[in-house]
């Protein structure tokens, strides 16, 4: 898989491959988390495209339906049974040659049977060019607004550069097969796909996540934070046999697991909390410390199922908030990961000790060749990134001027003495 960005915000031009494991280094404000919500933003908000558009001429029907009140008949003045019926409704309508009139006889009918009411003979009138008006829409039409709210969600609707007035492109190629999309003055002008994209992405950068967890904290419901909440807070529980393959499969990750996090996570009080081993006490998500609250995304992760063969995990920056010890640990965590559910895994890091830990663990693990490395870096037009695959050193050197700074600085101040 590929992914080309061309003139993205900040982002002049990034040719990066993702083969299994690919790993950004770079300075501050270099377009990293910029490339993760990007990928973020193709697999999770717009995968499954054909669905999405779908999905939205239903919603653009059922709206019609609550606006003009039909099949209301709900005693208590509340919209939100009527709603729920009228959605059940949609969710069966299906799609064939005679779309038009089959989803107007499937909603007339819909009505009478959940409601206990006929329409009249002018509202069905109108329903049906409501229905005429939703399919005289082509798909292209419709799938250019969703990426262009979706891109808006998740950039605050800033995808062009700020003064270059030139086109933004992103490309994604999988398989000898590709999806673009071109911005201009942050719009969705082009949106042409031979690929529909059905691996999910999850996007982690603030183990604080975890206090917010089956709470309602009116946070935004589209982006990378609420959709990592979402998997967070399922509380679905696999079946008896697949529990016993993914324990199998994973014996070696929740070894390492069992390392950092002394106890079982559970749902209690509208909150996690750790059940501490040998210990009658339990600990509150609000008390554990930044590190378990890093790793205990990823155990709840694995023990909900939300981690899927082949999906797409992106990391920014996971090595903030622990200790030498525990970046060891994580990434190798990282590393089996990726080997045991063939996912693409995108990471972004500061940490020299974190690249190395990756590094050593690829090759401990024998997926080296599926690992790419790229160094992102400000140029005069823009961010740029270079692959430095065959030579990580080049990010090693760029990491340690700052080191060296310092000790330039301290032989100073000893030759002052």
């Amino acid at each position: 898989m590929k992914l080309i960005v061309k003139d993205f915000a900040k982002i002049k031009e990034a040719n990066l491959k993702f083969d299994g494991l690919t790993v950004i280094a770079g300075d501050n404000n270099t377009g990293k988390s910029t490339v993760g919500k990007i990928m973020f933003t193709l697999f999770h908000r717009l995968r499954n495209m054909p669905q999405l558009v779908l999905d939205d001429r239903k919603q653009a029907v059922v709206t019609y339906l609550v606006n003009s009140q039909l099949g209301r008949n709900d005693g208590d003045g509340s919209l939100i049974p009527m709603i729920k019926k009228l959605l059940q409704i949609a969710d069966n309508l299906q799609v064939d040659e005679f779309v038009v009139d089959s989803w107007h006889r499937d909603i007339v009918k819909g009505i009478h049977d959940e409601f206990q009411q006929d329409l009249s003979e002018q509202e069905k009138k109108k329903l049906r060019e409501k229905i005429v008006s939703v399919w005289n829409h082509s798909d292209a039409a419709i799938e250019q607004e969703i990426v262009k709210r979706a891109f808006t969600d998740v950039f605050a609707g800033q995808m062009n550069p700020f003064q270059n007035k030139v086109q933004t492109e992103i490309r994604l190629e999988v398989q000898q097969k590709e999806k673009i999309i071109k911005f201009s003055e942050n719009n969705c002008v082009a949106c042409q796909s031979t690929i529909n994209l059905l691996e999910d992405a999850i996007y982690v950068d603030d183990p604080f996540i975890v206090e917010d967890c089956f709470r309602n904290t009116g946070r935004p419901a589209e982006g990378p934070r609420a959709a990592l909440l979402k998997y967070l807070s399922a509380d679905y529980r696999p079946s008896v046999v697949d529990m016993i393959e993914i324990r199998e499969k994973l014996a070696d990750i929740n070894c390492l697991l069992q390392q950092t996090i002394p106890g079982n996570i559970v749902h209690k009080e509208n909150r996690l909390v750790l059940a501490l081993n040998n210990q009658s006490g339990e600990l509150y998500v609000e008390n554990w410390s930044a590190g378990i609250k890093a790793f205990a995304i990823l155990k709840r992760l694995l023990e909900n199922n939300s981690l899927k063969e082949r999906g797409i995990l992106i990391l920014d920056e996971p090595e903030i908030h622990l200790h030498p010890q525990w970046q060891l640990i994580y990434a190798e965590i990282i590393v089996l990961l990726q080997k045991a559910f063939n996912l693409t895994v995108l990471i972004t890091t500061h940490s020299p000790f974190f690249l190395d830990a990756i590094e050593v663990f690829t090759h401990k693990h024998h997926i080296e060749n599926l690992t790419n490395y790229y160094l992102s870096e400000a140029a005069g037009d823009g961010i740029r990134f270079r692959e430095v695959t065959e030579n990580i050193d080049q990010i090693y050197e760029k990491m340690s001027n700052p080191l060296q700074e310092l000790e330039n600085i301290r032989a100073k101040l000893q030759m002052e003495r």
